[in-house]
């Protein structure tokens, strides 16, 4: 939890830093500001492709090295066994023929000399050639196997190397672009408020304005009538409400504020506007609150032969993960390949599992309601995840049923 504090406080401090004073920001500065992650995000990109080809190769690897050192067991014993038969027909046909030097040298060196059978059996003339043919079939095969585990040992030695360089990359450039996403989302935000102040100050001058006209109409029109003139006006900054006393009288209905003056009629229509974010139109929201960087990993090459079933998210560890759409949570996990993680059911019917957190959200329990966009953990390197990437293994459960290739999901909702 103290690593979170750190890495929250640290993202908050730089946030403060790069934000200009309130009341200070300028388009030009968000401009820069989308520029810098834009430029951060394709550089994190890149490195996440060759960060996927090389961990997927090394998938690959671990998976022919572990068949290579299998086989070369099995080769092992069937070389053995062979050889045991080799050295059995060799000693039946020395005791069937007659002393020679040949012979002597095989008994003197019979505990060790495979060879030395070998080339009996062949000096003799031997009629059990198939059994001799076995024996190099095996023979040849099983150097082969010795031959390839090596080369494979060496790749996949170089292309380990090879993702420890990428991923410490990767993830610095991860880090920064975090760094910069909430810088951003800050500077959207002190934007907003000065944008909202401003519209408010507008708005009640002109409501203050619309008042003293009526006052300055009342007093034009009914120069010999006593006129006692009242405006009120509203406690919101959206709706202004003008009553004249025996000359004027105004009645106001929702956003529309109709003014009957001697007679004529005169009609003010304002309208009243939200800076509260709307939820998306698909009631889903991209599972990530933060910066990610991810690629089209459906089916890739996983170790132990699997085929990868979801989506790699990469991210800073410790970046919040939300539900993607409103639902209940299933069933959590804290063991096995996912690691800590989170069964979501979507009011959709579709499911959603999250892999290889770093904790859940506080406080998250089983048969728990969530609305779009709630926090419910954090990215992490649970489970079999690398440690040094972090990041979230994203699975899309159409109704529930076989994974589907969720990449065209989170892409849509992520960018």
């Amino acid at each position: 939890m103290r690593t979170l504090l750190r890495f929250i406080g640290a993202l908050l401090l730089v946030a403060l830093v790069a934000v200009p004073a309130f009341g200070q920001v300028s388009p030009e500065d968000i401009a820069q500001a989308e520029a810098e992650l834009v430029a951060l995000r394709a550089e994190a990109d890149q490195l996440a492709v060759e960060y996927e080809a090389a961990f997927s190769r090394s998938a690959q690897l671990e998976t022919q090295v572990a068949g290579l050192e299998a086989a070369i067991q099995d080769s092992q014993i069937q070389l053995g066994m062979t050889r045991q038969l080799v050295r059995e027909r060799a000693v039946e046909m020395y005791i069937e023929s007659s002393t020679s030097q040949l012979s002597l040298l095989f008994v003197q060196d019979l505990d060790g000399g495979f060879e030395v059978a070998l080339n009996y059996l062949e000096e003799l003339g031997s009629s059990d050639t198939e059994l001799l043919r076995d024996l190099e079939v095996i023979k040849t095969g099983y150097e082969r196997q010795l031959s390839e585990l090596q080369s494979a040992r060496s790749e996949q030695e170089a292309v380990v190397a090879e993702l420890s360089s990428v991923g410490t990359r990767l993830i610095a450039q991860l880090e920064s672009a975090q760094i910069a996403y909430v810088a951003l989302v800050a500077q959207r935000a002190a934007e907003e408020r000065v944008r909202a102040e401003e519209e408010a100050r507008r708005r009640a001058e002109e409501a203050a304005s619309a008042a003293r006209a009526a006052a300055a109409a009342t007093t034009t029109l009914a120069p010999t009538t006593l006129a006692t003139t009242t405006t009120n006006v509203a406690t919101t900054t959206t709706n202004v409400a003008t009553t004249t006393t025996n000359v004027a009288t105004t009645t106001t209905a929702g956003d529309a504020t109709t003014t009957t003056i001697a007679g004529d009629t005169t009609t003010t229509t304002t309208t009243t506007t939200t800076s509260s974010p709307q939820p998306p139109a698909t009631g889903q929201t991209c599972p990530v609150d933060g910066f990610t960087s991810f690629t089209d990993t459906w089916g890739a090459p996983r170790s132990g032969g699997r085929s990868h079933q979801g989506v790699d998210m990469l991210g800073a560890r410790w970046t919040p993960l939300v539900a993607i759409e409103s639902g209940t949570i299933l069933r959590t996990g804290s063991g096995g390949l996912g690691g800590i993680s989170i069964w979501l059911k979507g009011t959709s019917g579709d499911q959603f599992y999250y892999g290889h957190l770093e904790a859940w959200a506080d406080g998250l329990r089983v048969g728990q309601s969530v609305q779009a966009g709630e926090l419910i953990g954090y990215m992490g390197t649970s489970g079999n995840a690398p440690d040094y990437v972090p990041h979230l293994h994203f699975e899309y459960h159409p109704g529930g049923g076989a994974a589907a290739n969720p990449y065209p999901l989170v892409k849509g909702l992520c960018g």
